[in-house]
């Protein structure tokens, strides 16, 4: 799975991300208009931007027009592959895929299908298995079960969407095992020894960054009870075993157990702030930047660079959102992704 042109290109890429110093200067930009004429100027979101009226633009605009920007990006470099385009290499289509089945989900739930619609980026409609209309299009979870009885969804949430009382979060957890099981199986399927553990364990690693914050959150939130979190784990791990995390979550302290498994299981091994996710955050940000410095393997390349873009795309989101409120340049810098 060696592709020199692929690598290099990822490489060539990445050394056009934001710098800590443009960073800096986002943060004390006045409105989300001086935002959009600072990014008009750097290479990776100039072509996004370059119709746009900073005077008129408002957080929503820029957000979406920075995630087509990444997804821009991934296409043009996807195109350097020689293989199949929907194997493993289509691995960030996939992610949108489900991450949009997701919100599809959410909204016929909550009754809010036009906002599923209006919020949907019309670019990706060619790549998926579902018509985007015909889901927003569902009255109930039972229509949206029946639109999906043509993909490979049909199987695992047929009975979950068609239940009286449907089970929101495990039917996301169902979705989520699905894309894990469509990777894996693409993996298997291009790549042989260590080239296909290494991949494999990139989706691993990212399953335990999931698994422990979701366990984090359900419990520090929602105090939910042991039973209901163990309900809601994807059923892959790396170094995060579930025995462990039944563990944590019958000690006394729950909540400390948990945050300390971040550093203990090592889904985060750098401590930057008392905010679990910022830590994994960073962890994997770090973890990625130094693959795609060593890899010769191209889907490892482009996963790192996808992983990077993610990084940098949800600082500029955190950005954007820290001058739509207001808030002090140095709180919204306490959550960015360095």
């Amino acid at each position: 799975m060696a592709n020199n042109a692929v690598t290099a290109k990822a490489r060539a890429v990445s050394g056009k991300l934001l710098t800590r110093d443009e960073y800096t200067t986002l943060i004390h930009k006045p409105s989300v208009g001086a935002v959009a004429a600072f990014l008009k100027t750097r290479p990776l979101y100039m072509a996004a931007f370059a119709d746009t009226d900073e005077s008129a633009i408002h957080r929503s605009q820029a957000e979406a027009l920075i995630e087509r920007s990444v997804f821009d990006n991934y296409i043009r470099i996807l195109k350097f592959h020689t293989g199949d385009k929907t194997g493993i290499m289509s691995f960030y289509i996939k992610r949108i895929e489900t991450e949009q089945l997701i919100k599809a989900v959410a909204a016929i739930a909550s009754g809010s299908q036009e906002s599923f619609m209006f919020s949907f980026p019309e670019y990706v409609t060619k790549y998926i298995c579902f018509d985007p209309i015909d889901v927003a299009a569902s009255r109930d979870l039972t229509m949206l079960a029946l639109i999906l009885e043509p993909t490979p969804y049909r199987k695992p949430l047929r009975d979950l969407l068609t239940d009286p009382e449907p089970d929101i979060n495990k039917i996301i957890t169902t979705i989520n095992v699905c894309y894990i099981q469509w990777a894996f199986a693409k993996i298997d399927e291009f790549a042989h020894g260590s080239s296909r553990d290494l991949l494999k364990d990139f989706f691993l690693r990212k399953t335990d960054a999931d698994n422990l914050l979701m366990c984090y959150r359900m419990k520090s939130v929602f105090k939910a009870d042991a039973e209901r979190i163990s309900e809601l784990l994807i059923p892959y791990h790396k170094r995060l075993r579930r025995k462990e995390i039944d563990k944590a979550l019958r000690l006394q302290d729950p909540v400390t157990a948990l945050r300390d498994m971040f550093v203990t299981e090592r889904v985060a091994t750098a401590k930057v702030s008392d905010i679990p996710e910022i830590n994994v955050n960073v962890s994997a940000y770090r973890y990625y930047r130094h693959r795609l410095a060593v890899s010769a393997n191209e889907v490892e390349a482009l996963y790192s660079l996808m992983m990077l873009f993610k990084a940098e795309s949800t600082n500029l989101f955190r950005i954007i959102e820290g001058i739509r409120y207001g808030l002090p340049p140095e709180e919204t810098e306490k959550y960015l992704i360095l």
